[in-house]
């Protein structure tokens, strides 16, 4: 029986269709009241989800009196201080084995995995602890702030919300976890110095490898073997990507190193303080080295005070002898955070070699586990921007997802929403009225800098490239919309395509459809 990829719906298993749309759709930071340049702080610190300890901190706030007199949630709130919860809870390590204070952050300039421990890291860096004071001083001038969270600071400015709001969202409505937090940041207020007391700490390394099945278009190639191996056979636009050579190369070198040694010990030193471990690829579930970590942390007895978070494209649930469904069990909560950007055709297009029809089953499985949830993470791009709306209804009509959150693409530029032609943005923006962040994006004015034309050129090898294979699809079949704006004329060369392909006959292609590893 042929089925509607594009109204696949997920089986109502449980109470779900009783909980309110909207709190599914804004916990995390999306449909609030914030505007670019103006972060609103109405729902942080929700009073009624709030302990009976913090509301005791809180209501000791006399209006008008000096910051340095507020508690540190209310000078949060009126923003005297621009503070975030992540450098007091989350040690975070890039596929480059340098640490940052988290994915948005800028990279440390000498502390690595190999160099520096996990606990040195959150206790000793000046990186962190720059940070930290900054975030805390009501006088400060933000010199640490503005360079490593220049992302957020950016992205607040622009879109009116970032990853530092979603995470306040998030962290100071829960009321146990907030209460933590809150001692923690005291002591640290109160010492200068960062301490392991409480249970907050999120460990993110991303050191198990960036093995993925998925090519993704927008997806920066370190964070997938298949965008590597793809982009070797000719999908690729120097404009787009910038040029290849010595210094990427040895960049990708470095990526592909093993860099697990010892991490697995150090993580063990902390599980006391460990309130969650996320998992980020690549694609993690078929990455075959971070399910020892995870037999180290259940064996330890810590796994069932412990979330387990995964950022993935749940595409795939196992690889090899290792299930994820094996594991879940052991955990106090699991959370697969799937990213989801498009539905049906759009994602299949975006996210190449994606079953739009295997995912929806995969949530599926996982909501008959109950201390499983699953969000949907998406990235606004110049594509996913044209059918997101379809996303949002989707979660509408299945409210299956814990919550849909969003983030604004950043790099490559060629790729960001505001690229599009004017006529085609200014179609959209009826569709994300509710939304002013996506409206934001589509209200900038494109870079003079940046040809669409070398986007067309780029999606237009990978269209060629697919050809023939079970994943193949085409851009103006998909986005029809985007055809008018496309001049064959410009930034083609129809013989070198020729060239780039011409090994890409039908036995590769054939052995390409049943590999696990792709494109070899």
């Amino acid at each position: 029986m042929e089925t509607d990829l594009n109204k696949k719906v997920v089986k109502d298993i449980d109470d779900m269709h009783d909980k309110q749309v909207e709190d599914m759709l804004t916990k995390g930071g999306p449909g609030d009241r914030s505007s670019p340049g103006n972060v609103n702080t109405e729902e942080w610190w929700k009073w009624n989800n709030l302990s009976d300890y913090t509301k005791l901190k809180a209501g000791k706030t006399v209006r008008g009196q000096p910051p340095s007199d507020k508690s540190i949630l209310q000078q949060a709130k009126d923003k005297d201080i621009w503070f975030c919860t992540i450098p007091f809870t989350q040690v975070y390590n890039e596929i480059s084995d340098k640490y940052r204070a988290c994915c948005f952050g800028k990279d440390a300039e000498h502390e690595t995995i190999k160099n520096t421990s996990l606990k040195e890291w959150m206790v000793d860096s000046e990186y962190m602890n720059s940070i930290r004071k900054e975030m805390l001083d009501p006088k400060s001038d933000h010199k640490a702030v503005n360079d490593i969270c220049r992302r957020c600071r950016s992205d607040e400015e622009i879109y009116g919300r970032s990853r530092r709001t979603n995470c306040l969202k998030i962290h100071t409505n829960d009321k146990e976890f907030w209460d933590n937090i809150q001692k923690n940041v005291e002591l640290y207020n109160a010492s200068g110095q960062y301490a392991f007391d409480e249970r907050i700490l999120e460990i993110q390394l991303k050191v198990f490898g960036s093995e993925c099945n998925l090519d993704c278009f927008m997806c920066v190639h370190a964070n997938s073997t298949t965008r590597q191996r793809v982009a070797e056979k000719g999908v690729w636009n120097d404009a787009v990507f910038g040029e290849r050579g010595k210094v990427r190369e040895d960049y990708m070198k470095l990526v592909m190193a093993d860099k697990t040694e010892g991490v697995t010990e150090q993580v063990m030193e902390l599980l006391t303080y460990v309130r969650s471990i996320k998992v980020i690829g690549g694609e993690p579930l078929i990455m075959k080295k971070h399910y020892e970590l995870l037999e180290k942390v259940i064996e330890s007895g810590h796994a069932k005070h412990i979330y387990l978070k995964y950022q993935t494209n749940l595409t795939k649930t196992k690889k090899g002898r290792h299930n994820i469904f094996n594991y879940i069990p052991h955990f106090k909560n699991v959370s697969m955070v799937a990213s989801v950007d498009g539905i049906g055709k759009t994602i299949e297009y975006m996210r190449r070699r994606t079953e739009w029809e295997e995912v929806v089953e995969n949530i599926e499985m996982c909501r008959q586990h109950p201390n499983v949830v699953v969000d949907f993470n998406g990235l606004v791009s110049n594509l996913s921007v044209m059918r997101f709306y379809e996303v949002i209804d989707w979660c509408k009509d299945n409210p299956v997802i814990d919550q849909l959150n969003w983030a604004m693409i950043d790099k490559p530029k060629h790729l960001r929403p505001n690229k599009l032609p004017e006529e085609i943005k200014k179609s959209l923006i009826p569709k994300y009225k509710d939304w002013p962040d996506i409206i934001a994006a589509l209200e900038r004015p494109a870079d003079p800098d940046v040809d669409l034309q070398n986007v067309f050129d780029y999606m237009l090898k990978a269209d060629k490239f697919y050809e023939g294979t079970k994943w193949e699809s085409h851009l103006f079949e998909v986005f029809p919309e985007l055809e008018p704006y496309y001049d064959p004329t410009k930034h083609r060369d129809h013989n070198e395509q020729a060239k780039i392909f011409q090994t890409w006959d039908k036995s590769v292609k054939e052995a390409e459809e049943t590999s696990d590893t792709n494109i070899i």
